[in-house]
């Protein structure tokens, strides 16, 4: 009797704890799928990825969604007035090939995305990009469309690659711009971005052009070495300086006093052209005088050796650039300086050497010239600072010091050429108004 009242109580513990069970597990279901619900609302599991199978990511696909994302971009950049965004179909191509050959597309990082396309298209200076996910199709693009970076203006065109990632969509977006290379005849079409490969250090960089400058030395901001210097002609039009030694000669005019040798024959010629030229800044020139109002700077142009000849006046550069093409053409080593004279400033003047001896020339002197005036380049190197040199054919820069480089002009050591500065090629632009 003992040992039956014993097993049903036993029974009846082992079927409380039974339901006891049961009602814990209920519990612990019904809060895991409370859990579930709410990871899959807030996005941190998507249940029905796991089931739903994923669209076939074929061609077709790939232009449908970019022209979704284009339409839905456009929706919004239109309103703001910001230009339509389009495919750059170059770049489009490119990117499809890059994502389908790496090896995880959705761990790719952005910065090799930025490497792999500028250096395929060097223009290709304005990139963002961005890396999504999603379960669906509409939830891609709607996470693509609300990217703050689509509606920036500074970018015109929109490419887009989708791929697998596991049981979810995933989206490469790159928004850019692409600047044209820089060259003459660029910068002569107008002011804007451009890019240029430098000739010292080879890296591409970008740079900008202010049309209204009208003295420009190019130089690259990664090795901080000029790679061009560029002036406005006095009919506007962007020219290398190189270009305004025309060939000039002086070969009717005074011809008796240029078959003299030497120092006499420079002094001559050096005569001939100061008592041809007045001095006259750009401003005062006819039909260049500036308003009050107006930066005297932003008149600035160069004369050819020709014009200034011609019209017999010019500023410190123009009768720097005839007298030195004048020398040059009667067989001397000559070239012009620019840079700094301590009681003058920004300064332009003209360096010849003969038999081993340099003597700067300034062309600017209203007075009768005579062997007094030749000065040695060493006597004056306390007030002449030159920073680029240059002649007919070549521009020379020095990364020397200046204590060298004031005493020696010519020097292959001290000025190097720039290399490739007669080729059509971006950066730093520094602004030069020449007195």
């Amino acid at each position: 009797m003992w040992r039956r009242v014993r097993d049903k109580h036993t029974n009846n513990i082992r079927e409380r704890m039974g339901r006891g069970v049961i009602g814990f597990g209920g519990l612990v279901l019904a809060g895991l799928v409370a859990l579930l619900a709410g990871l899959q609302k807030s996005g941190a599991l998507d249940l029905v990825g796991l089931f739903a199978p994923l669209p076939e990511i074929d061609a077709a696909f790939q232009r449908g969604f970019r022209s979704d994302a284009i339409s839905k971009i456009n929706r919004v950049r239109v309103p703001a007035s910001v230009e339509e965004v389009r495919v750059d179909e170059p770049i489009q191509s490119f990117l499809e090939t890059f994502v389908h050959n790496h090896p995880d597309p959705k761990h790719l990082q952005l910065d090799e995305v930025f490497d792999a396309i500028q250096t395929e298209f060097p223009g290709a200076q304005y990139l963002a990009a961005n890396l999504i996910t999603s379960s669906d199709r509409e939830e891609l693009l709607g996470k693509l469309s609300r990217w703050t970076a689509v509606a920036n203006p500074d970018f015109d065109c929109l490419n887009t690659t989708v791929f697998h990632a596991g049981t979810r969509l995933g989206a490469l977006g790159v928004v850019s711009r692409r600047i044209p290379r820089f060259s003459l005849r660029a910068a002569n079409e107008g002011s804007g971005r451009f890019f240029n490969r430098c000739p010292h250090c080879q890296v591409i960089h970008a740079l900008e052009l202010a049309r209204e400058s009208r003295t420009l030395i190019l130089s690259c901001p990664h090795c901080e070495l000029p790679f061009d210097i560029l002036a406005a002609g006095t009919n506007g039009e962007m020219r290398k300086v190189n270009d305004f030694l025309e060939g000039f000669e002086l070969e009717a005019v005074g011809e008796k006093a240029t078959r003299r040798e030497g120092l006499d024959r420079i002094v001559a010629l050096w005569g001939l052209v100061a008592d041809q030229c007045d001095y006259e800044l750009d401003q005062d020139r006819p039909g260049g005088a500036a308003s009050e109002e107006e930066d005297a700077n932003s008149h600035e142009i160069w004369k050819t050796s020709r014009e200034t000849w011609n019209e017999a006046t010019g500023d410190c550069e123009d009768t720097s650039i005839l007298l030195a093409d004048v020398l040059i053409g009667a067989g001397f080593d000559a070239r012009v300086a620019i840079g700094w004279n301590g009681n003058i400033g920004q300064h332009a003047w003209v360096v010849v050497r003969v038999d081993e001896q340099q003597y700067i020339l300034e062309s600017t002197l209203e007075k009768k010239i005579d062997h007094s005036d030749l000065v040695v380049v060493g006597e004056a190197s306390a007030f002449y600072q030159p920073e680029q040199l240059f002649d007919r054919e070549h521009i020379y820069y020095t990364t020397a010091r200046p204590d060298h480089f004031r005493l020696d002009y010519f020097s292959p050591t001290l000025w190097k050429q720039v290399p490739g500065e007669n080729g059509e090629s971006k950066s730093e632009v520094t602004d030069m108004s020449i007195r």
